[in-house]
């Protein structure tokens, strides 16, 4: 769906989102759609536990030719999407069906642009360009965590096989046709994983409305994703098989990626993106730290009270009050921390298990990487490799931001 949004500086805003169907039973969404070949892309756990062949028996029941692909591995990298591609090719899929977290719908999504149109470099894709997508397939996303929001925004994140750098970059025509968010598919996520991408969903809504790229659209997602990961996430982690915390997550993580994917992440993603690049940290969980320290960072000062107020306004969707903006700031960015206490989610790289010596090892590494990131040019605060340096070496030991 495409909603017009304001106009700013002579441009006009696009607002994308899916096609979504959420609740229990949504995967019966699958038998109203029309087609007659479908390329599941999935991983091997979640093959393993039954949720492609879920899919699969529902489409062979309708006469569909169904086949699995289960070749997606944690931050995928440009090989797995071209094997991928390959598949479908081979396949003539006309839907493309992506069962799993974020790394799978992100293999699909590029998988899909390279089927369409081979000749792509994904590297260079630009938001600009004209992929042609849907002459061939279309795209349906299915998770099975409730973080990403991969199934409802523009934007894939790949690694590079050679440097092991991830590089993120979105296009509108990568947002998918379908998003199904149906419970039942993330019911039993263990409580780690459940914990840590529901740290990229409440990361994924507050950068989403302190971004430069904000609007009234991507605000209002913003403001209920946030209402709700605080609700219902520890609810969620309190008992794994509750479907209604299950599905209040799921629609909280598409409303963040609905969000982040029409106004763009930030600071924490990019200091998350090379965490994962450089530590192979999970996504979630490294986005999730670096929260808290961007929020500190982000509304220091008189001359970033404006970013300070946006805070202010998340914090009073929560409960907190209060009348100065910098001050409730910093208690959101407490509360946030209390959060992550409560669900087990770890506050700095000490407390993840990193060792001294594998940070430093790393360090400059994840400052040339966080400098690279496109995320950087999104944050409301201009930042430099020293500041980014010294954000990390406090994220080691969890100090708070004081600069």
């Amino acid at each position: 769906m495409t909603v017009y949004s304001e106009e700013r500086l002579g441009m006009v805003w696009w607002y994308f989102t899916p096609n979504v169907t959420f609740g229990e039973d949504a995967l019966s969404e699958l038998e109203t759609i029309v087609g007659k070949k479908a390329f599941i892309v999935t991983d091997k756990v979640i093959n393993s536990l039954g949720f492609a062949e879920k899919v699969c028996a529902i489409l062979t029941e309708r006469q569909w030719e169904a086949a699995i692909w289960d070749g997606v591995e944690p931050d995928p990298k440009v090989s797995t999407v071209k094997a991928a591609a390959e598949g479908i090719k081979r396949f003539g899929a006309d839907w493309i069906i992506a069962v799993g977290g974020g790394s799978v719908m992100d293999t699909a999504k590029a998988a899909w642009v390279l089927y369409e149109k081979p000749e792509i470099e994904l590297h260079a894709l630009t938001p600009f360009d004209e992929l042609g997508l849907r002459t061939k397939a279309k795209l349906i996303c299915i998770p099975t965590t409730a973080g990403t929001g991969s199934e409802a925004t523009k934007a894939i994140v790949i690694r590079d096989d050679e440097t092991g750098r991830k590089f993120a970059t979105i296009n509108p025509q990568l947002t998918p046709d379908i998003a199904i968010l149906d419970p039942e598919f993330v019911v039993g996520l263990p409580k780690e994983l459940t914990a840590y991408t529901g740290m990229d969903a409440l990361t994924h809504a507050v950068e989403g409305y302190i971004s430069v790229w904000k609007n009234d659209f991507s605000d209002g997602c913003s403001l209920q994703a946030v209402k709700m990961v605080f609700e219902w996430l520890p609810k969620s982690i309190e008992d794994l098989s509750d479907l209604e915390s299950r599905e209040k997550m799921l629609v909280a993580a598409c409303l963040a990626g609905m969000s982040f994917g029409n106004s763009q992440a930030a600071l924490a993603h990019s200091l998350g993106h090379s965490m994962g690049s450089v530590l192979r940290t999970h996504h979630g969980m490294s986005v999730g730290m670096a929260l808290p320290y961007t929020i500190e960072f982000n509304c220091r000062g008189k001359e970033n009270e404006e970013t300070a107020k946006l805070y202010l306004e998340l914090a009073r969707m929560i409960g907190i009050e209060g009348k100065k903006p910098e001050t409730v700031a910093l208690k959101f960015a407490g509360a946030i921390r209390e959060l992550m206490t409560k669900i087990g989610s770890p506050q700095s790289f000490k407390e993840a298990g990193i060792k001294k010596k594998d940070f430093n090892a790393g360090l400059e590494n994840m400052v040339e990487f966080a400098m690279m990131d496109t995320s950087l040019t999104m944050n409301p605060r201009n930042t430099d490799s020293e500041e980014i340096r010294k954000m990390y070496k406090y994220m080691y030991d969890g100090t708070i931001i004081d600069f």
